[in-house]
């Protein structure tokens, strides 16, 4: 009776005779097709690195509208700096202008301002306009005390009319003598002054005597060794090392006009750098100097490191799995045919990606290490079938032939099973899982189509395929009843650690400590040219500057000053511990009306401080004197025109206009995602006169990026395990099978949880981070294809006399052979210094391990007991 043949058989029974006849031919082909994948992949677009996190969200997510206004008006609000280390400060102030010279002849179209120093002197003129009129009158009302206390002190008479009696002249001295607060030290930064103006106001308010450490130590002075035309520069002397050597360092900032995040627009600034920095080094210095380049630009080399982490996490996988599939088939030339066929499938995949996409992502960056370990499975699976059918058929032709029919359609069903768990990062709005679940489903279609196609023409030319082991993975002295009870037992322990597993499973968190997701800066020898210079050394007040601000824009200045007055409320009245300071057009020139209020306190504190009778004062008070009688003689308001320059850069927009952006600094933990998070709902979002104002921050784009993945993956995981089990009663359809695949992926779920909760719960380890939810998708998907193996495998026709014994040792040895490679895939992963990036590894070696485990003992004891066969050998 004839039946009707399946596309499996027919496609079969063309191509193997068809690359058995012409196996070179089809060789040649395939290699010119590699070569011609390989063009799009390294010259023309060419796969770049695009490292920029806010290219991953959503278009009309406010921050990235915000961050897209912010390059159009103000430019870059991160620090680009070319540091100088020298023995001469003034060849450190010399080289300073000389750098500066060089970018705005060199540099033009890719800088907005430059900067060398900070004057303050200013500051030190107008320091008592900035106070509000209550801290002029302290001042006023301190200096009428130390009046009367003067006159008690020196004459009995004012004692006498103004005491509130006679009194002992012990107890008239004691109370003469009062602790007096001139001024509170925490005002001008609360005011919302930059730390250069606060410089001015410490160098009058605070105590003369050394500053000391908390360790008793003198606190190191940056700029006690600076001449006096210098101190305004941004020069400093770091503390010497046991040489003693006095060095002075020094910085040139420039804001440029784009982000540190623009792969490009670094590259080509970096290139400039190095240029920049070629032509100052080449020149003859008469005591020995360098130049290093600092500050957020540096980032660059991370990106750099990232794509170094990618291809040295590839290499170390590829080593693990050639040794791992040389062990699982007893021969090199196992190794050889499937390594060969996963990289071919890596060139179509990253060729895709590079047409289609252009660059990869932080997510998509490592696709060649995770189809190395996914698509490896097919290839695994096609020689150890192949291999079973050695001893059956005369001919490497016939064996390929029924190895392509019988794995045809398992292949189709497990790729559409994974292919379907990432295609569900489509529906996500973080468009980074966006472009993983296309770039990923794209490799295991090209892994599984490899497989089917390019490794038979492989083995042909080969000369064939590696004979199969002949040992058993079982004891050969068990029976088929005792094989089943070993794995009913295990599947019973199984059962108990999937109760222990609720327990723990709700402890499963998500990781808000960023430095948990940070590069980990190994130690290193660095040549001494290349060390870092220290920059915080060269501020005013010798801090390093380390918050990032947000950047708010409004299109009136009249809405920048209902800005400062709101936060000033905020910042006093209501005290928010999120807000540290702000910086608006107000902080460094006060409406006219309040100069005028606070002119006539300064008035009463002028004529008042020029009494002869406070030529009398002694120590601290003496020096306060001698300050206000300087600082009391401003006698007009001032306006925008007469701050110093380097002041209006600041919040100078690129068309030179000023006054509608503003600058808010948090003050909360920059590594802790919850904080960062309340900070953005609390300063993120303001409405003057009816007009939403944009507000950015880099970390705003970190905070969103975090809650998008948080958001989707969540909801994510849920529409995959929709979606497995579907697929499972699509493929299965009868309920037994469906009830047998389902049993077992559920367990493998189910402990996978348990254990994350578990590390969780116990070791603060293993949690889901922005990096390694990707992964879950993938081992949900994988986890799947070693049950649908099994059960397929069982339930063949072609397998009818097929025993539990025969199941292990064939399709569970290749079963164990394509999970264990596909671990192997994501070692390298635990090899890289991003913690990040670590987290991959940690998440995918674990999860795809508990479902191999899972798969094998429950789909063995499902086989033997739901699927039980009638006519298997005792």
């Amino acid at each position: 009776m004839n039946t009707k043949k399946s596309f499996a058989e027919k496609f079969s029974q063309w191509y193997i005779p068809l690359i058995c006849r012409h196996k070179y031919a089809a060789l040649a082909f395939y290699i010119f097709l590699a070569l011609l994948l390989a063009f799009p992949i390294l010259v023309k677009p060419g796969l770049k690195l695009d490292a920029d996190l806010s290219h991953l969200l959503p278009e009309d997510t406010p921050s990235v509208k915000a961050l897209e206004e912010s390059y159009e008006r103000f430019g870059s609000t991160d620090r680009f700096m070319i540091a100088i280390q020298s023995e001469s400060v003034e060849l450190a102030a010399a080289l300073q202008d000389s750098i500066q010279n060089y970018i705005h002849k060199n540099w033009q179209g890719d800088f907005v301002s430059t900067q060398v120093d900070n004057d303050n002197q200013f500051f030190k003129d107008n320091a008592l306009l900035y106070l509000p009129v209550k801290h002029l009158e302290n001042i006023r009302d301190n200096l009428e005390d130390l009046q009367l206390e003067i006159g008690r002190k020196n004459g009995p008479l004012v004692v006498d009319l103004l005491g509130d009696g006679t009194a002992d002249s012990a107890n008239g001295e004691a109370s003469a003598k009062k602790e007096r607060v001139w001024f509170d030290a925490n005002l001008p930064m609360e005011l919302g002054l930059p730390e250069e103006a606060v410089g001015a106001f410490d160098a009058f308010f605070k105590k003369k005597e050394t500053a000391k450490t908390d360790s008793g130590k003198t606190e190191w002075n940056p700029k006690a060794y600076l001449p006096d035309n210098l101190k305004n520069r941004l020069i400093g002397s770091p503390k010497p090392d046991s040489t003693g050597k006095i060095l002075f360092n020094a910085v040139v900032n420039a804001k440029l006009i784009k982000p540190s995040t623009d792969y490009e627009f670094v590259t080509k600034i970096l290139a400039k750098t190095d240029e920049l920095l070629a032509y100052f080094r080449s020149k003859q210095y008469p005591v020995p100097t360098r130049f290093t380049v600092e500050g957020t630009y540096e980032g660059l080399k991370e990106v750099d490191e990232v794509a170094n982490d990618s291809i040295f996490s590839f290499g170390i996988s590829l080593v693990l799995i050639f040794l791992l599939t040389a062990f699982f088939f007893r021969s090199v030339k196992g190794p050889i045919l499937v390594t060969g066929s996963v990289l071919y499938a890596c060139l179509p995949t990253l060729a895709f990606t590079a047409l289609f996409y252009g660059k990869l992502n932080p997510f998509t960056v490592f696709v060649a290490s995770i189809i190395l370990g996914i698509g490896i499975d097919y290839s695994i699976h096609i020689l150890g079938n192949a291999q079973k059918l050695l001893n059956k058929y005369s001919s490497l032709e016939e064996v390929l032939e029924e190895t392509q029919r019988k794995m045809l359609k398992p292949f189709i069903l497990a790729s559409f099973t994974t292919i379907a768990a990432f295609l569900t990062l489509l529906v996500a709005h973080f468009r980074g899982f966006y472009e993983f679940g296309i770039v990923a489903s794209m490799g295991v279609l090209f892994s599984m189509m490899t497989s089917v196609l390019v490794l038979p023409v492989f083995v042909a030319c080969m000369g064939g395929i590696p004979a199969a082991p002949n040992n058993s993975l079982l004891p050969k002295s068990w029976s088929e009843k005792q094989i089943y009870g070993f794995f009913k037992r295990l599947a019973l322990i199984g059962f108990v650690l999937g109760a222990v597993s609720l327990y723990f499973a709700p402890h499963v968190d998500f990781e808000h400590n960023l430095k948990n997701l940070r590069r980990v800066h190994t130690d290193k020898v660095i040549p001494a040219a290349e060390k870092k210079i220290s920059t915080k050394v060269t501020r005013a007040t010798n801090r390093a500057v380390t918050s990032t601000p947000a950047a708010v824009m409004g299109s009136k200045s009249e809405q920048l000053d209902k800005l400062y007055d709101t936060l000033m409320i905020r910042l006093h009245v209501e005290k928010d511990s999120l807000l540290g300071s702000f910086l608006t057009l107000k902080s460094f020139v006060p409406p006219a009306d309040s100069q005028e209020k606070r002119l006539e306190v300064i008035e009463e504190i002028r004529d008042l401080v020029e009494a002869r009778v406070f030529d009398k004062a002694e120590g601290e008070d003496s020096t306060n004197v001698q300050t206000l009688r300087k600082l009391a003689q401003v006698e007009k308001p001032f306006s925008a025109e007469d701050v110093p320059s380097w002041t209006l850069d600041l919040l100078r927009e690129k068309d030179g206009t000023y006054g509608k952006i503003g600058f808010i600094y948090g003050d909360f933990p920059s590594w802790d995602a919850h904080a960062l998070h309340r900070f953005q709902e609390r300063y993120g979002n303001w409405n003057f006169d009816g007009e939403r104002l944009r507000t950015f921050s880099s970390q705003f784009i970190l905070s969103d990026v975090i809650e998008s993945v948080k958001a989707d993956s969540f909801n994510l995981a849920s529409v995959i395990v929709l979606v497995i089990f579907l697929t499972l009663i699509i493929s299965f359809r009868k309920p037994s099978m469906f009830l047998a695949g389902g049993v077992s992926f559920g367990m493998g779920a189910l402990l996978t949880l348990g254990l994350l909760g578990a590390l969780t719960y116990f070791f603060e380890f293993g949690k889901i981070s922005i990096y390694n939810v990707i992964v879950i998708p993938m081992t949900l998907g994988i986890g799947i294809d070693a049950t649908i193996h099994f059960i397929t495998s069982w339930c063949s026709k072609s397998n009818e006399g097929m025993n539990l014994r025969q199941l292990f040792d064939t399709t569970g040895r290749n079963v164990m052979a394509s999970s264990m490679t596909t671990i192997a895939g994501f070692v390298g992963f635990l090899f890289t210094t991003h913690r990040g990036l670590q987290g991959i590894g940690h998440l995918a070696c674990m999860g795809i391990f508990m479902f191999l485990v899972t798969s094998v003992i429950f789909s063995m004891f499902l086989c033997g007991s739901c699927l039980k066969k009638k006519d298997v050998k005792k």
